[in-house]
């Protein structure tokens, strides 16, 4: 058994060598795991031998999309069009007139793009975290990564960056 200390995590791994069995439990407990991809007859031989609060199990997976949200209930009802639409009429106010009309209709297309991708859930929650930070006080930095392509995450606040202005291209953040 071949380990790899890193930081305050052990990356553990078999490779080509072998071990005894008898060992198991000692290794399980010395490597603090919890969870596997799959259960195998060493792992059921280990669950066994302890309580059941320390058995391993299989993790288990979770599609985000379908994941219950556990978010107030005027999130989960949200309207994310109209939400967004009314983000939008304050910050054109902002904006240079000529701009409007094009800036709705980025919007509108990448509403569409979110929608058609099934993440309004996804939107409800971030526009709920967006909230709740700003009603607390809380500072969060200021744009990362390819979500700045985003026009709709701009609107509603999760980043400061106006990808409008800077023609940043939605496909760089919603890709196949």
């Amino acid at each position: 058994m071949h380990s790899t200390a890193i930081k305050d995590r052990t990356l553990w791994f078999d490779g080509s060598s072998s071990f005894n069995p008898d060992n198991l439990v000692d290794l399980m407990q010395q490597y603090d795991i919890h969870f596997v991809d799959w259960m195998t007859p060493l792992i059921n031989q280990y669950n066994r031998q302890v309580q059941k609060e320390n058995e391993i199990r299989v993790k288990e997976t979770c599609d985000p999309l379908m994941f219950d949200w556990t978010i107030p209930k005027k999130y989960t009802n949200l309207n994310i069009v109209e939400y967004v639409a009314e983000k939008h009429l304050i910050l054109l106010e902002t904006c240079p007139e000529h701009e409007w009309a094009s800036r709705e209709i980025r919007l509108a297309k990448e509403l569409y793009n979110y929608h058609t991708r099934e993440l309004d859930g996804v939107l409800r929650v971030i526009i709920y975290v967006i909230n709740t930070l700003t009603d607390n006080n809380i500072v969060w930095g200021v744009g990362r990564g390819s979500s700045v392509s985003s026009y709709v995450l701009y609107v509603i606040g999760v980043h400061d960056v106006d990808s409008f202005s800077y023609d940043l291209d939605i496909n760089d953040f919603l890709h196949d």
